[in-house]
C-alpha cells in the first residue's frame, strides 16, 4: 500500500487485484460453512462436518493459488508471472486432488455432502463481483 499526495493509503493495482482474490477466498469460507449448516439440518453432524471438510479443500486450494499467484511484487515481468499462473494452477489442482483422497478415505465422512460442500463453495466464484476493490 502506498499513499497519495493528501496522505491516504492507496492499493497498488496488484494488491487490489490480491485483495479481491481474497474477498474470493472470504466468501467461500463463508459458504462452507453455510453448506456445513444445511447438511446439517438434512444429515445431522456428520453430514455437516464433511460439507465443511469439501468446502475446506475449496477455499484451501484457492487460498493455496492466491499466495502462488500474488508473489510477485510490482513490476515482476510478465513471463515469469505467467509461469508462477500455470504452475500455481497446476498445484493447486494437486493439492485439490490430494485433499479430496485424504478427505473420502477418512472415518465417518458423509461422500454426498463432501462433494456437496465442495462444490457449493466453488460458487463464490460467480457471487463475488469481478474485478479488485481499488480503494484501500
Amino acid at each position: 500500500m502506498r499513499a497519495n499526495e493528501a496522505g491516504a493509503r492507496v492499493l497498488t493495482p496488484t494488491g487490489a487485484e490480491r485483495r479481491a482474490a481474497l474477498r474470493v477466498v472470504r466468501t467461500q469460507a463463508l459458504i462452507a460453512i453455510a453448506a456445513s449448516g444445511v447438511a446439517e439440518l438434512g444429515g445431522g453432524w456428520p453430514a455437516a462436518r464433511s460439507a465443511l471438510i469439501g468446502g475446506g479443500v475449496a477455499a484451501a486450494a484457492t487460498l493455496f493459488f492466491v499466495f502462488a499467484l500474488f508473489r510477485h511484487p510490482d513490476g515482476t515481468p510478465a513471463a515469469r508471472v505467467a509461469w508462477g499462473f500455470f504452475l500455481g494452477q497446476g498445484l493447486k489442482v494437486a493439492l485439490t486432488v490430494g485433499l479430496l483422497i485424504v478427505a473420502f478415505r477418512s472415518p465417518g465422512v458423509a461422500p454426498i455432502a463432501l462433494l456437496g460442500g465442495y462444490v457449493a463453495t466453488y460458487a463464490a466464484y460467480w457471487l463475488v463481483p469481478r474485478g479488485p476493490a481499488l480503494r484501500g
